[in-house]
């Protein structure tokens, strides 16, 4: 991931994701966000969303930093996102959440406790190369 783009991730309240439908129509949707390992942007996602089913058949997206209404703070930047099945990646991922939202965090994860959304948690993990150039 270039260091500038992770810098503003690390400061920006959300990631606006650019995922495509099958016909190609471009749908932009802004997520919370929080870089690990210096090389991932991440988030999570209820399994049962059309964002879910949309990147599932089509891993490649463009992400930029946002706020919660989606409007961008940089331009997008081409990536590929996958889904990490493995405990203690997920849980750094929901760590780090915890982190950076704070209460707010709190309140979303009470709400999904109380509706039964928790079991339904996917975490996404995008990839963006270092050397990547904003389009």
């Amino acid at each position: 991931m270039p260091p500038e783009l992770r810098d503003l991730l690390a400061k920006s309240i959300c990631m606006n994701i650019r995922s495509f439908r099958k016909d190609g129509t471009p749908v932009d949707t802004p997520t919370w966000v929080v870089p690990i390992d210096g090389k991932y942007a991440c988030c999570y996602t209820d399994d049962r969303t059309f964002k879910y089913k949309r990147m599932r058949n089509n891993p490649n997206v463009w992400i930029a930093a946002s706020d919660v209404w989606g409007r961008c703070s940089t331009p997008f930047y081409p990536a590929k996102v996958r889904f990490p099945q493995e405990p203690e990646r997920r849980n750094a991922v929901f760590d780090a959440l915890r982190v950076k939202y704070g209460i707010h965090w709190k309140l979303s994860l009470w709400g999904s406790l109380l509706t039964g959304r928790v079991k339904h948690r996917v975490v996404l993990e995008f990839e963006i190369a270092h050397d990547a150039q904003p389009l």
